[in-house]
């Protein structure tokens, strides 16, 4: 493959180091990569996310049989062996935080309007997308029945960004909804939940898209210190939100609602009360 002279650019990656992949006889340096770079987190802020050029399945494949916990260094989004890019990202505990207090809040919703057992929690799983793509998301949502199987898309995926630019993560939610497009039997991802994380400002941005929204998100929050109050790490009223989150009901469980089911609606004070607990996590490392 042809690469510019700086292949971060090439990539829309502008201001993040981007590598050659190792050659497969050499795959496990990757892992030792993965550890410089963890070192580099818990020292202060770094790039969280290994970026690779030239990458291939082959590789992919060969870093798996290298580790004998099969398991790769970070989360993997893999962009298909015609363009050959790969991301492992290496979250750092506030990404940890963000999705799973995110998930957490919208798993008990649906658990009060008496759902339990009737959605599966996708996790980090990997997914098979067109050709040789591959992905992993932070946290997911799959209803059952009637996607009930081993590799089916979730309905709802969340994807954080820390060191990745918001522009990125447009990129990864495009990777959801063209990889599992309605006429693929694993079924197609209906939501995806975006949250950027800007350490230095400590300002937090979260984005509902809809497969049927290309051109801007459904609705969108910013989560923000006050202007007129000390920074915060313990009271809640010490963050701006802008606005609430509706999630539609049926696109995440693709049918009606019934009952005492409702949309779920994520309000100010959760979102404030995530940004304050996001950013206690951070302090702490």
């Amino acid at each position: 493959m042809a690469m510019a002279d700086d292949p971060a650019e090439q990539f829309d990656l502008a201001g993040l180091t981007v590598l050659p992949i190792p050659n497969i006889d050499n795959i496990a340096a990757v892992y030792t990569h993965a550890e410089e770079r963890r070192a580099q987190l818990d020292q202060g802020p770094a790039q969280d996310t290994l970026i690779y050029y030239n990458a291939t399945t082959a590789h992919l494949d060969a870093l798996r049989s290298a580790d004998p916990c099969e398991k790769y260094p970070g989360r993997i989004t893999f962009f298909g062996d015609e363009i050959g890019l790969v991301f492992f990202r290496m979250p750092r505990p506030i990404h940890e935080t963000a999705h799973l207090r995110l998930f957490l809040r919208i798993n008990n919703i649906i658990v009060q309007m008496g759902l339990e057992g009737k959605f599966v929690a996708t996790g980090s799983s990997e997914y098979k997308g067109t050709g040789t793509k591959r992905k992993e998301g932070d946290s997911g949502l799959l209803p059952k029945p009637p996607r009930w199987a081993s590799n089916h898309y979730p309905t709802l995926v969340i994807e954080v960004g820390n060191s990745e630019s918001l522009p990125r993560l447009y990129k990864d939610k495009d990777w959801w909804f063209d990889n599992s497009p309605p006429n693929l039997p694993q079924g197609d991802v209906r939501i995806v939940l975006l949250v950027k994380v800007y350490r230095q400002t400590k300002r937090i941005v979260v984005e509902q898209w809809h497969r049927s929204f290309y051109q801007s998100p459904t609705a969108k929050v910013i989560i923000q210190p006050h202007p007129h109050k000390p920074f915060s790490l313990h009271d809640s009223s010490h963050w701006v939100v802008e606005g609430a989150m509706v999630i539609p009901f049926q696109e995440v469980f693709l049918r009606p609602t019934q009952g005492q089911e409702t949309d779920i609606v994520l309000t100010e004070g959760f979102f404030a009360d995530m940004a304050m607990e996001c950013w206690q996590r951070d302090a702490m490392v």
